[in-house]
């Protein structure tokens, strides 16, 4: 276990000892009134604490996840509007986070808030469409099961069915794949984009199945996915999009694939998240040459309608009436037709592209919903609904323009016709890389995983971004007295801590499991108004018998950057500062790095605590209820003033009354306290007048208000 660049030795949690104190301001006390040890009411044996440890199992085996599924637990529900206008509210935080087993489960002992008793488990996995479940926690205990709906999945498209399959390949019924349409679904005559292109051949006229799928030996083995590379994909397809989140912006911003070497090119479907049907082109072109406007492009047909049936979100007797025009898995073979810039000609076509060249796609928004009332699913995407969106995979090609109402008005306008489209790689456990493209059908979300496909062959393309870690976040704030044993005011803002804990991730050993590769505590100082001079430090405790590298940094209050920085170190406990006041507002960091990655139930824990020193040897401590002091602590302050700490029953910092000398409060964020126990107004106000239902829950012994101090006095 290393610390800091120096390589400073931590040991793992030294031997437990204790502390000692001067306090030089108000309320002092005498320590001759009273001799250490003696304790004049019985200490309160509550531990003050707001955190409840829950054996929660979340389980969404029902499906076919394909791997982990990330999920997030809540104190409550984070979504806001209802239907299409439903969305997750970034301002509530979740409270826990975490992956499941590749079997989509699991059970896990862990701590939450406690005031959590209603847990509401989302997800947005890409498989998974029960992405909210309600959970009670009773006697510890809480279950999150999902269920698969029994909705009406769409009857299969009509080329598995006994209606004869009429081929088409006509565009002319189909204006809104150039032109923008009226509110009937007519041309206006305003054209957009060039007339789209049919070489690759014809299609279902009803569902728009292609009939130039391919199949396994129809092309070099190389240019079609194996069963075991569609799963790896859609691994790569849950870990990478949330469909409760906006999509990484690095995968958004990427420019179109190009290709590193000559070769042929096909397309896998790997489904989409939406009700809409649209219709999938693709075109090329070579980077001197790159398009300036819709108009530059030369579109060819993919799919007519990209519907695969599977919107997570259908429910009750939903279903797209036979309107399907993919399987997820469907392959086609890009074909390259040198001559296409000159007028559409499609003559002299060849499987193989050339070196440098750069291949795009556009959809075109609910083009084949548009054919005909009867297409589309029931209430969403049928004739009436007509969005003039086309989403390229390249700046300046796409076109937005949704109308509000009869005056002009637009909602969704996307003037500079920035790309629509997001790009990422999964890594196969071989090496190999795929590339991965979807596209946002809508201007209105940025989830970016209504159509999603991969191209072949592999490390073929441009390097793409690597599907990213996962980061967790968990909050909480401590407050401490600083005039222990002393008897205070209790206002319990002497010394303020901002606490927030990461955990990053990764998939360290097998394609199938995540382990946690970093933890970063963050402590960010805050003080009331005081006199008297205290310092911050933290107890760090390492997992036993494991590889860990531990980088200290810290951010001045007005820093862009933080900087990694030497602390004093001795064992295990790091003095963050000497001058809490001198330096208000500075985070401070602590990276732990684990070499070889860290199951989530083995992980660091840090214990802040504030300090003042008294000589070489001997500092003044003040911890959280119950929790032992370090081997510098003055033990001699233990039983006098209001303290009636007991060493032998290794009770520590504890008093008879229903205040405590500290404590801290776990899910709590600190902008929540700027205007409660740090506002000037309320300095020597105890904290039971700034939250007046903090004591019933401090006689209740927790057991009443755990919310407490998510409740201020209205009246401040």
């Amino acid at each position: 276990m290393i610390f800091m660049k120096r390589n400073v030795l931590i040991a793992s949690m030294a031997a437990l000892t204790l502390m000692a104190v001067s306090c030089k301001d108000k309320d002092l006390y005498d320590p001759d009134a009273q001799k250490p040890g003696e304790q004049k009411v019985e200490a309160n044996t509550f531990d003050f604490s707001t955190i409840q440890d829950v054996k929660l199992t979340v389980d969404y085996s029902a499906f076919n996840t394909y791997g982990p599924v990330f999920f997030s637990v809540y104190s409550e529900n984070p979504f806001v509007g209802e239907g299409d206008n439903e969305q997750l509210d970034e301002n509530i935080t979740p409270i826990y986070e975490d992956y499941t087993a590749a079997d989509g489960k699991f059970n896990m002992n862990i701590q939450l808030p406690a005031y959590a008793q209603q847990l509401f488990v989302v997800t947005g996995n890409f498989f998974v469409s029960d992405y909210l479940i309600v959970a009670d926690v009773v006697n510890g205990v809480a279950n999150a099961v999902a269920t698969k709906a029994d909705a009406a999945r769409g009857i299969t498209r009509s080329d598995d069915d006994s209606e004869p399959v009429v081929l088409t390949n006509d565009v002319s019924a189909m204006p809104q794949l150039s032109f923008i349409v009226d509110g009937s679904g007519a041309s206006t005559g305003e054209r957009i984009y060039k007339d789209w292109l049919t070489p690759l051949g014809s299609w279902d006229a009803k569902s728009g199945a292609p009939s130039y799928i391919i199949k396994p030996g129809d092309v070099r083995d190389e240019l079609i996915c194996s069963p075991d590379e569609i799963e790896g994909l859609f691994s790569a397809v849950g870990q990478a999009l949330d469909a409760n989140k906006a999509c990484n912006e690095e995968y958004r911003n990427h420019a179109d694939l190009t290709l590193e070497k000559e070769s042929e090119v096909t397309i896998t479907m790997l489904g989409g998240n939406t009700c809409w049907n649209s219709s999938l082109g693709y075109y090329y072109y070579m980077e001197d040459e790159e398009p300036q406007s819709p108009a530059d492009l030369n579109v060819i047909m993919l799919f007519p309608n990209t519907q695969d049936g599977l919107w997570t979100k259908l429910k009750g007797n939903q279903s797209f009436n036979g309107n399907i025009g993919v399987k997820r898995g469907d392959a086609v073979q890009l074909k390259y037709y040198p001559n296409i810039a000159n007028g559409g000609d499609t003559s002299e076509a060849t499987n193989i592209f050339p070196k440098g060249i750069k291949i795009g796609f556009i959809l075109k928004t609910n083009a084949w919903a548009m054919q005909g009332d009867s297409y589309g699913i029931s209430g969403y995407g049928d004739s009436k609904r007509k969005y003039n969106v086309w989403a390229t995979s390249t700046n300046k090609a796409s076109y937005c323009r949704v109308p509000v109402n009869d005056e002009g008005a637009y909602k969704y306008p996307n003037p500079n016709g920035e790309s629509r489209s997001a790009k990422f790689a999964y890594n196969a456990p071989n090496g190999d890389k795929y590339a991965i493209i979807t596209f946002e059908d809508a201007c209105n979300d940025q989830d970016y995983d209504d159509v999603v496909f991969a191209l072949k062959p592999v490390n073929s393309f441009t390097p793409l971004p690597e599907i990213e870690d996962k980061k967790t976040t968990t909050v909480g704030v401590y407050a401490f007295e600083d005039l222990w044993p002393a008897k205070g005011d209790y206002d319990l803002n002497d010394a303020v801590i901002d606490f927030k804990h990461e955990k990053l991730m990764s998939k360290l050993t097998t394609e199938k499991e995540f382990k946690i590769s970093q933890e970063t505590f963050y402590l960010t100082t805050y003080q009331n108004y005081v006199t008297l001079t205290s310092g911050l430090a933290v107890m760090l405790n390492l997992p036993a018998n494991v590889g860990a590298n531990v980088v200290l940094k810290k951010k001045a209050k007005d820093a862009e950057t933080a900087v990694e920085t030497e602390f004093e170190t001795i064992d295990n406990v790091i003095y963050l500062t000497n001058d809490i006041k001198a330096e208000l507002g500075t985070t401070y960091i602590i990276v732990v790095n684990y070499e070889k990655g860290q199951l989530n139930r083995n992980l660091a824990s840090v214990q802040p605590f504030i300090f003042r020193k008294e000589d070489a040897n001997l500092n003044w401590e003040m911890h959280i209820p119950f929790e032992a002091p370090t081997t510098k602590m003055n033990t001699a302050y233990f039983g006098t003033g209001d303290d009636a700490s007991n060493i032998e029953a290794k009770r520590y910092f504890v008093r008879g009354g229903d205040y405590p000398f500290a404590f801290f409060l776990y899910g709590a964020k600190i902008e929540s306290f700027m205007e409660t126990i740090l506002k000037r107004e309320n300095e020597s106000k105890t904290i039971d007048f700034v939250y007046p239902d903090f004591m019933e829950w401090s006689v209740s012994k927790g057991a009443q208000k755990p919310n407490w101090y998510l409740r201020p006095n209205a009246n401040l």
